[in-house]
């Protein structure tokens, strides 16, 4: 999984929103169709759609092979430390190496990735902004990600501290390949129109989950074809990983996705390393005057409902890994079952947003997360109760398939159109400002003896502060009153768009204006 898309990300990303909110005139429509192709089937003809694609598809292999280098890092940790026994098994000990707990070691990496990321997004930001840099950027951040990959080979005991460090650089750089190709989004949808993107961004998300999951179904054949341990299962998924990402990351940077020029001039007497920081102080002091009772409330519950879920993946594995004694093999079969569970889940944010609105699901979706959480670590508590996880990983893909559906489809439903660029920015800062803390109190509380149960439940805690904020918002009329900048939630706006109270945008049949997409 990614975590801020491993990120954690987690598994699930959010995808970068945009959108037009007005109609198109028909030679442009005609030019449209001529760029995208025949109906837009598929990703035929438009090539930052099959770029994006194609990327994506790399990423979801990158994200798998981490749940198997994770577990391999573990092990070899535990190895130094004394922590395996005559069975090649890990037990309890209070050993330390380098100064901390070896089922320190994952969350450990995940904390300086993760504050490596959330200070340089802006700066990322800007070079996306202001410069020519970006596919630059993107495609040789690619090049390294392949190359710390394929370092990481020959991961074995008298190599595994430095491949641990290679794992954080290799985090960091994740992220700025996810800022760099989330960047052709808007230009994307400059070029097939609002309608279609809608329709291509559900299959770039398949795609990647699709082949996140074959990925370990190849990589756990191959472990039980050969017998292998975690270090060889490791290895392997490794060498696999570095041919595929060769291919995809590749192609999709230098065939499909095209350089770009610079989209904004960089403003006087601001350089690229404070320009971004700028940007995004500016954004959140016209939030806070603007959009006090709705994306105000919404971000800052992001910050803290963010940080939880994509530290939740990074957690689980060290968990799962201490706690019940899993091999890379079992961990691998534990998250293809959430894998398979998500798109359930996603199908569930549907049904309970029709229901109630955007605000009211989230809030559903992160009790429901927390109740399961505390369940499932109580019932799992040894290495017997490995069929416990796998039962709860059912649940756990359905609360993440949920939770991501819902929060990518709530901004967009809150965010006016024609800033959805610049919202985009502080989005993505904001899922990523506090997701080193989760896994720094994780560690904290390892370290302090606390057992894993414990630390693993904290999570819960981000989800209420979250849901706490949420709660701030008013009535789900007064949020979109406000957000889409009318003065009562009944009336419609210039275009003729009428905003229900279900957290839909739906067109006005009256208006020949009236072209917004239902969310």
């Amino acid at each position: 999984m990614e975590s801020s898309d491993i990120n954690n990300s987690s598994a699930i990303e959010p995808q970068e929103v945009t959108s037009e909110a007005h109609p198109q005139a028909p030679d442009e429509t005609n030019k449209r169709q001529r760029i995208c192709g025949c109906k837009c089937s598929g990703f035929r003809g438009n090539p930052r759609a099959r770029g994006l694609a194609t990327i994506g598809a790399g990423r979801g292999s990158l994200l798998a092979a981490n749940i198997f280098i994770s577990t391999s890092l573990l092990y070899l940790a535990s190895e130094e430390a004394g922590c395996i026994d005559e069975n090649n098994q890990t037990f309890d000990c209070n050993t330390k190496v380098y100064g901390f707990q070896p089922s320190s070691l994952i969350t450990n990496i995940a904390i300086i990735s993760g504050i490596l990321a959330a200070i340089a997004n802006p700066i990322i930001g800007a070079i996306v902004d202001y410069t020519n840099y970006r596919h630059m950027v993107g495609f040789w951040s690619c090049i390294a990600i392949i190359v710390i990959q394929a370092i990481q080979i020959y991961t074995v005991s008298s190599t595994w501290f430095p491949m641990a460090i290679l794992q954080a650089v290799a985090a960091f750089m994740y992220q700025i390949v996810i800022t760099t190709t989330y960047a052709y989004f808007p230009e994307l949808s400059s070029e097939v129109g609002e309608k279609l993107v809608q329709n291509i961004s559900p299959k770039l998300t398949m795609l990647q989950f699709g082949t996140q999951g074959l990925f370990i179904v190849v990589v756990i054949a191959f472990s039980m074809g050969l017998s292998a341990d975690d270090v060889l299962t490791a290895q392997i998924s490794q060498g696999i990983n570095v041919l595929f990402l060769i291919l995809t990351f590749c192609i999709g940077w230098l065939k499909f996705l095209p350089k770009v020029d610079a989209k904004r001039v960089l403003p006087e007497g601001q350089s690229l390393w404070t320009a971004g920081f700028t940007q995004i102080f500016h954004t959140a002091k016209h939030i806070h005057g603007h959009y006090q009772q709705s994306i105000r409330w919404f971000l800052i519950a992001l910050c803290f409902a963010e940080a939880g879920a994509s530290a939740f993946a990074v957690c689980a594995i060290s968990f799962v890994n201490e706690v019940l004694k899993m091999t890379g093999t079992e961990t691998g079969m534990l998250f293809l079952i959430v894998l398979f569970f998500v798109v359930p889940g996603a199908k569930l944010s549907e049904v309970v947003v029709k229901k109630t609105n955007y605000n009211t699901c989230w809030r559903l979706n992160m009790i429901y997360f927390s109740i399961i959480t505390i369940v499932g670590v109580w019932m799992m508590v040894d290495e017997n109760d490995k069929g416990s996880a796998y039962l709860m990983g059912i649940f756990w893909g359905i609360a993440l398939g949920w939770y991501y559906a819902t929060q990518n489809g709530f901004f967009a439903v809150l965010v006016p159109q024609e800033q959805a660029t610049e919202m985009a920015g502080i989005y993505n800062f904001a899922s990523l400002i506090i997701a080193w803390l989760p896994p720094l109190v994780f560690s904290a509380l390892n370290e302090s003896g606390i057992p894993l149960n414990y630390a693993l439940m904290h999570l819960v805690g981000y989800f209420v502060i979250a849901i706490g904020f949420l709660s701030l918002m008013p009535s789900w009329d007064k949020v979109l009153a406000e957000s889409h900048g009318l003065g009562d939630a009944s009336t419609k706006s210039a275009e003729g768009t009428t905003y229900t109270t279900q957290g839909d945008i739906e067109p006005d049949a009256a208006s020949s204006d009236g072209d917004l997409e239902k969310q």
